[in-house]
């Protein structure tokens, strides 16, 4: 209620000095009310009432006018200290003394809408704005007695009906009235949910009322009821932005009032949209739009659009051997190698984001996503980073090798647990200089080949400054190395959240996922990565065998391979190796 409360205040001052001027500034009455006046500007309303009190009464022969605006700032100090009863009857008495008095017609309209008496407040408030045509508060307020009224009564019957959608037309009117005496958030914002009340609500009321809460943003991009609207109505039509707009909302300080409850919203729908390959609307109900921060709790609004198509699901069955007499199904290049990294020999061929082609397979190796799969090196010589993921040494059409020497948990073996997601947190900058600084000594540290203290570095660096991109992917990579996959996944899933778009960390992040069995999980995060960088062969065929292994997706593992086969030579073994396999699987 601040800033009704304000708005009253400014109100009184006028009135309080009309008052000295009329009764000079000997008598003690007027002192009374420049004091009581005083403490309850400065919010002071327990003290501010027996000095009004003694006033009003030391004022009980002044002329009409004067005793009614001492009735009225009496009636400020009550509803500041929350008397409302008491309040309502010094403002009822202020306007028995003095009709014209549009200072208690304001307030008695601010006092019924907090009552919740909605009526009540448009008569006071419609006086209000007859007399003061060029005030935006009253206005703003009108238009939400009314729009707080047509939302708390649907109207089943149609007299019921007639009266809520009069008090709707009603609302727009006030609130276009003044956006364009001065434009605001609160009129935008209340524009918006006005469209959404429609009996019928369609798509073009839907738009609209995007196009109303984006406005209301251009006017204060930290408008906490615009932002959380514009979340709620965009997850049913564009549930990534929707996720996006919540995560703005929750990082809003001081934090707004659904902050919890909105939390749990944006973790469920973090969730929905890396549970499904095409992002759907999720089928949790979604929270109604609210007017404001100054009115009461939301209310049930009817859905804002048409119900959403029910969510697919793909089912989590594994293949744990392949067919007898069927080719193996291709495998993927891993993750990229860890620059910093210098144990061992480098590899063959850089990484690139967006590769024209792709070079031959090496003909001794067997790439099956596990770290023991490679022919193993000379005894003697520690494998690097990229010997133990084979980055760039794809696939030969040598029949796959059982790993014996790692034990795999049962669930991960097929495929059935799913990764849960932390809850999504925005990160805040931080000490940026002291980020790069201990990223530096990381990196020389594992030049050095002493991971540990690489990874520690990072790990402070992350800390130091938590939307610095390259030391949570250097965490990441250096975890992957040192086969600690939690503290991978925390580390890539970091780096994530400062650069989605990131093809490496993306990447990496599904070949971990894959790794600890989150089969399903892995492909959706494949997904979005191709989603954005389409040519990132690396991507398609690690998919392909997601599908064809782990998630029994033949035709989607045709898919990948296909166009896994129109970016890389076609001449190579591997081009030999796919085409083979999509000949066994039409």
């Amino acid at each position: 209620m601040l800033t009704i409360k304000k708005r009253r205040c400014a109100l009184q001052i006028l009135a309080v000095i009309s008052v000295a001027s009329l009764t000079a500034c000997g008598p003690r009455g007027p002192r009374d009310l420049r004091k009581g006046e005083r403490l309850t500007a400065n919010g002071h309303y327990a003290d501010a009432i027996p000095v009004l009190s003694d006033g009003v009464q030391l004022l009980s022969g002044a002329p009409a006018v004067v005793q009614a605006t001492s009735w009225n700032l009496l009636g400020l100090a009550y509803h500041g200290a929350g008397q409302l009863d008491a309040a309502s009857r010094a403002y009822l008495q202020a306007l028995k003394l003095d009709r014209n008095l549009w200072a208690a017609d304001y307030n008695l309209g601010c006092l019924r809408l907090e009552q919740t008496n909605f009526l009540a407040a448009i008569d006071y408030l419609t006086t209000y704005t007859t007399s003061h045509p060029k005030d935006v508060s009253g206005f703003l307020l009108l238009g939400r007695a009314r729009l707080q009224f047509a939302m708390e009564h649907p109207g089943y019957e149609r007299d019921k009906q007639l009266e809520r959608e009069r008090q709707l037309d009603n609302a727009r009117l006030d609130f276009d009235y003044a956006e364009k005496l001065r434009g605001s958030a609160e009129a935008c914002n209340a524009l918006g949910l006005i469209e959404l009340q429609r009996r019928i609500p369609g798509t073009e009321p839907v738009k609209t009322s995007i196009d109303y809460f984006k406005q209301a943003l251009q006017h204060d991009p930290h408008y906490p009821p615009a932002l959380l609207n514009l979340a709620i109505v965009l997850q049913r039509h564009s549930p990534k932005e929707a996720l996006d707009t919540y995560r703005e909302y929750l990082a809003l300080q001081p934090s707004p009032p659904q902050t919890k409850e909105v939390e749990k919203l944006a973790h469920q729908l973090d969730l929905d949209l890396r549970a499904t390959f095409v992002p759907r609307v999720a089928e949790h109900p979604s929270p109604a739009p609210v007017a404001s921060n100054n009115l009461p709790a939301p209310q049930e609004l009817p859905a804002p659009a048409e119900n959403p198509a029910p969510k697919s699901t793909v089912p989590l069955v594994a293949k744990t051997t392949p067919p007898e007499n069927s080719t193996p199904s291709p495998q993927f290049q891993p993750p990229p190698e860890n620059p910093s990294a210098s144990s061992g020999p480098p590899s063959q061929a850089p990484v690139q984001s967006r590769p024209a082609n792709v070079t031959h397979a090496n003909p001794n190796t067997n790439v099956i996503g596990s770290e023991t799969s490679a022919v193993n090196p000379p005894e003697g010589k520690k494998k690097s980073l990229a010997q133990i993921l084979n980055p760039i040494n794809w696939f030969s059409s040598k029949s796959r090798k059982t790993n014996t020497t790692e034990t795999i948990p049962m669930s991960e073996a097929i495929g059935i647990d799913r990764y849960t997601y932390p809850l999504p947190v925005t990160p805040i900058p931080g000490d940026r200089k002291l980020a790069e600084q201990l990223t530096s000594e990381g990196r020389q540290a594992e030049h050095q080949s002493n991971r540990a203290e690489a990874m520690r570095d990072y790990q402070e660096a992350v800390k130091a400054d938590p939307t610095y991109f390259e030391p949570g992917l250097a965490l990441g990579l250096s975890a992957i190395d040192a086969k600690d996959y939690p503290t991978a996944l925390d580390a890539l899933g970091q780096a994530l959240t400062v650069d989605a778009n990131s093809a490496d960390a993306r990447y990496a992040f599904a070949w971990v996922l894959g790794k600890r069995g989150y089969y399903q999980d892995a492909a959706n995060e494949l997904v979005k990565l191709l989603s954005v960088h389409p040519q990132e062969v690396r991507a398609h065929l690690l998919l392909g065998n997601f599908y064809a292994d782990n998630l029994d997706q033949v035709k989607l593992a045709r898919d990948e391979y296909s166009k896994a086969l129109e970016l890389i030579d076609p001449q190579s073994t591997q081009a030999a190796v796919l085409r083979a396999w999509l000949d066994q699987h039409p």
